[in-house]
C-alpha cells in the first residue's frame, strides 16, 4: 500500500473509530447547547436543544422562553426554515410565500395558528412534492371557529406530529405563542420535513439474531455536526426496543477519563516531542500550533499519538465538529438514568494502545494529520473534506465507501502491520466475541452496539465475523 494512501487511511481511523477524541482538549469541546439565563420548561428542553443545534433560529431567541413571539419573530424563524430545507437564501418572491405579515404588523403578538400557517406555508414552498392531504378527525372541542382553509393546515400538522394540544381536548389554537413552543414547533417541523423527504441518517446498521436473542449492531462516527441528526427511525426505533446500551468506552465521565489521557499524553521526565520526531514534522506542527496560543513547553511535552490528535480535533472544532455531537455520545445522553450502560474497552484501554504503539507509528499519525512532505496539498482541507465525505456515506448507509477509507486494500509494511494489528484485528476480535456474548444472555436482553463504524467493515469486522454463524442484515 502506498504511503499516502496509508496516511489517509490513518487520519480516517482516528475520527471514525476512536471515542478518545471528545477528551482532547476536552474543556474546549462545544456542549449541545449553552446554558442560557432562563431554561425553557422541562417539556420544552431536549426540542430547544435540538432546534438550536439545528440552527433553526437566531441565538436572541433562546432567551426569555415563556415570552411571546412577535409576527416579525416568526417570519425570521419561517425563512430560516425554509433556507435549512432548501440549503439557499430565500429570494424576495419566495419570502412572500410564508411571511404572512406586513411592517405595521410586526411587532404584533402571533398566535398559535399563525405560527402554524406560516410554519405549513415553508413546508409546501420548500417541499411541493410533500402529499399535503389529510382526512383525520379531530376531537378537540375548540376548533369549530376555524375556518375550512385552517382547519385543514391544523389537520395536517396534528396529523404529521407537529402540533400537539394543550391536552386531549383543548388545542388553544388562538392563543398567543410563546417563544419556547416556537422552537419545539419548528424543531418537530424540520425533523418531519428531513424523514418525508429520505434525508435521515441511515448510519452504518445492522441487525444480528438467532432464535431467541437479538444484538443490534450501529457503526459510529465519533466526531460529527448537526447534519448528521436525526437519525433514521429504524435506528432510534431499535434503540428504544433495547435494554442495555454498549459503547466502547462510556465518555460521559470525562473529568475522569481527560485526566488519565493527559496524564499518559505527556513525556513526565526530560523528554520532549523534538527530540522524538524528525525536525520537518515537528516544524510543521508548530507551525501548525502556533496561531491557538498553545505554550511551547506544554506542546513540546506532548507525545506524537497525542499531538496527532489535538491537530486534527483543532482542524475539527474550527470547522464546527465536535466528540458531543458524536453517535456514542448522543446515545449516552439519551441512555444516562434510563438504560444499563456497558463498555467493550474503556477509555484507559484505548489511551494505554496508543501509548503502546512504536514512536515511529506515532510520528505517523502526526503526519496524517499535519500532511506528508510529499505533495503540497492543504492538508486542513483535504481532512475536512475527508470528513465532509465520510458524514455523507455515513448518512447514506454506504458502508463500502466507509471501508474503503479506513481499511484499504493492499499490502502493509513495518510499523503499519502494528497499526492494523492493534486497532482493528485485535480489537474487531474482541468486539466480535463480546456480541456472541450478548446473544447467548441467558435472560435474553436485546443489546444496542455502538463501536466505530471502522470496526463492523472489512474481512476482520464484527460483520464479517458473525455472518457464518446468525442471521446478520443491514438495515438502511
Amino acid at each position: 500500500m502506498k504511503k499516502t494512501a496509508m496516511l489517509k487511511a490513518i487520519a480516517a481511523t482516528l475520527i471514525l473509530v476512536l471515542s478518545l477524541q471528545v477528551f482532547v482538549f476536552a474543556e474546549e469541546q462545544p456542549q449541545l447547547i449553552s446554558a442560557p439565563v432562563e431554561q425553557p420548561a422541562a417539556w420544552a428542553v431536549e426540542a430547544v436543544q435540538w432546534s438550536a443545534l439545528y440552527g433553526l433560529a437566531s441565538d436572541e431567541m433562546y432567551a426569555k422562553y415563556s415570552s411571546k413571539v412577535t409576527l416579525e419573530e416568526l417570519h425570521k424563524v419561517c425563512e430560516n426554515l425554509y433556507e435549512k430545507l432548501m440549503g439557499s437564501a430565500v429570494n424576495s418572491e419566495e419570502e412572500k410565500l410564508f411571511a404572512g405579515t406586513g411592517e405595521l404588523a410586526a411587532q404584533k403578538e402571533a398566535t398559535r395558528l399563525e405560527m402554524v400557517t406560516g410554519v405549513y406555508n415553508v413546508l409546501k414552498a420548500a417541499q411541493p412534492e410533500f402529499d399535503f392531504s389529510s382526512n383525520i378527525n379531530l376531537t378537540f372541542k375548540d376548533i369549530g371557529s376555524l375556518s375550512e382553509e385552517s382547519l385543514n393546515i391544523v389537520k395536517y400538522s396534528v396529523a404529521k406530529g407537529i402540533l400537539h394540544g394543550r391536552n386531549k381536548e383543548i388545542l388553544d389554537i388562538e392563543s398567543q405563542c410563546t417563544r419556547q413552543e416556537l422552537l419545539v414547533f419548528i424543531k418537530n417541523a424540520y425533523e418531519f420535513a428531513i424523514y418525508e423527504s429520505g434525508r435521515d441518517s441511515k448510519g452504518a446498521f445492522w441487525k444480528v439474531s438467532d432464535e431467541d436473542s437479538t444484538v443490534y449492531l450501529l457503526g459510529s462516527i465519533h466526531i460529527a455536526d448537526s447534519t448528521l441528526y436525526p437519525l433514521s427511525k429504524d435506528i432510534l426505533g431499535a434503540y428504544d426496543k433495547s435494554d442495555v446500551l454498549v459503547v466502547e468506552a462510556d465518555v460521559s465521565n470525562q473529568e475522569e477519563a481527560a485526566r488519565y489521557m493527559q496524564q499518559r499524553a505527556m513525556y513526565e521526565d526530560e523528554n520532549t516531542l523534538d527530540k522524538n520526531i524528525p525536525e520537518e514534522l515537528y516544524q510543521k506542527f508548530v507551525e501548525f500550533i502556533a496561531p491557538y496560543g498553545i505554550q511551547e513547553e506544554v506542546y513540546n511535552k506532548l507525545k506524537p499519538w497525542y499531538a496527532a490528535l489535538l491537530v486534527q480535533n483543532l482542524q475539527l472544532m474550527d470547522n464546527s465538529y465536535s466528540g458531543s455531537l458524536g453517535v456514542d455520545m448522543y446515545f449516552l445522553s439519551k441512555a444516562a438514568g434510563q438504560k444499563d450502560i456497558l463498555e467493550i474497552e474503556g477509555v484507559k484501554f484505548q489511551v494505554d494502545m496508543f501509548d503502546s504503539f512504536s514512536n515511529e507509528l506515532q510520528c505517523q499519525f502526526l503526519a496524517s494529520t499535519l500532511g506528508s512532505s510529499e505533495g503540497n496539498e492543504d492538508t486542513e482541507t483535504t481532512n475536512i473534506e475527508l470528513i465532509a465525505y465520510m458524514l455523507k456515506c455515513w448518512k447514506e448507509g454506504n458502508t463500502a465507501e466507509l471501508e474503503k477509507m479506513v481499511k484499504p486494500e493492499g499490502e502493509v509494511e513495518g510499523d503499519l502491520r502494528e497499526f492494523n494489528e492493534k486497532m482493528w484485528t485485535l480489537r474487531d476480535n474482541n468486539m466480535a466475541e463480546k456480541v456472541r456474548e450478548y446473544l447467548a444472555d441467558p435472560e435474553n436482553k436485546t443489546y444496542f452496539v455502538v463501536v466505530g463504524a471502522g470496526h463492523m467493515v472489512g474481512s476482520s469486522g464484527i460483520v464479517a465475523q458473525l455472518e457464518d454463524e446468525y442471521k446478520v442484515e443491514q438495515i438502511k
